[in-house]
């Protein structure tokens, strides 16, 4: 059964959309909502480079929700980038938990069913370890350096 939260009630950046200066009816950085069966959560790239779709972003460690896509491997998801590429400096939505593409690191293949760690610079790997944090579920088989559909559950 499909669910649409009423709070808040999403004007301004859609979850498609991004910006560059937030308005008076844009969300709050850190802002959470619900669509369907996935959640997102409002960030602003604080980063070098840009967040494109199929990849991961983590917090960057400069204010609240900044993120980057500068990971390493191993590190905590904050989402990942879905509906539309997010630039520096300006703010988007990632999911949080629900279906979305990822990126397999170049060299990293993944199984439909294995566990889906973060790797360097956004992309994915499979959990290879004690202490790896797990991410998801890879839903189809992926081959190193292409996207597969995944199910993210960020903790």
């Amino acid at each position: 059964m499909t669910f649409y939260s009423v709070d808040p009630v999403r004007f301004g950046v859609g979850l498609s959309g991004t910006t560059t200066s937030l308005g008076a009816n844009d969300p709050e950085v850190g802002t959470t909502v619900r669509a369907g069966d996935e959640e997102y959560v409002f960030v602003y790239n604080a980063g070098n480079s840009q967040i494109s779709p199929t990849y991961g972003a983590v917090l960057s460690a400069v204010t609240g929700y900044s993120v980057t896509v500068s990971s390493v491997a191993g590190d905590l998801l904050a989402g990942v980038c879905k509906n539309a590429t997010i630039a520096t400096g300006e703010y988007g939505w990632l999911v949080t938990k629900g279906f979305a593409t990822v990126e397999m690191a170049a060299d990293y293949s993944a199984a439909a069913g294995s566990k889906l760690a973060l790797a360097a610079d956004g992309e994915f790997d499979i959990v290879s370890g004690a202490g790896v944090p797990t991410l998801g579920k890879v839903m189809e088989a992926t081959a190193s350096g292409a996207s597969g559909s995944a199910y993210i559950r960020v903790n």
